[in-house]
């Protein structure tokens, strides 16, 4: 377990081994939660913006049938669920 101390101006370094684990780097945006008397840091995805002719046509696979709403929204409603899950 490693000890990091909190700055005069509220700052704390993230140790090298636990910036490695996590895949962190400079810019890396953290969530922080206060829950039960602990401090936890969560690494937030990337989202950085692309173009609409960058991601143009990604999705699309000759032969694939569309899926109905109802598909479509049980689909999200799956993903959000793992995305989000503790």
């Amino acid at each position: 377990m490693e000890t990091v101390t909190l700055s005069s101006k509220g700052q704390l370094v993230i140790p090298k081994g636990v910036r490695n684990d996590a895949h962190l780097a400079a810019g890396s945006r953290l969530q922080v939660l206060y829950l039960d008397g602990e401090i936890r840091l969560r690494p937030l995805p990337d989202l950085s913006q692309s173009s609409l002719d960058a991601v143009a046509g990604c999705l699309f696979k000759p032969g694939r049938k569309a899926l109905s709403e109802a598909q479509t929204q049980a689909a999200i409603r799956a993903r959000l669920k793992t995305r989000n899950a503790p």
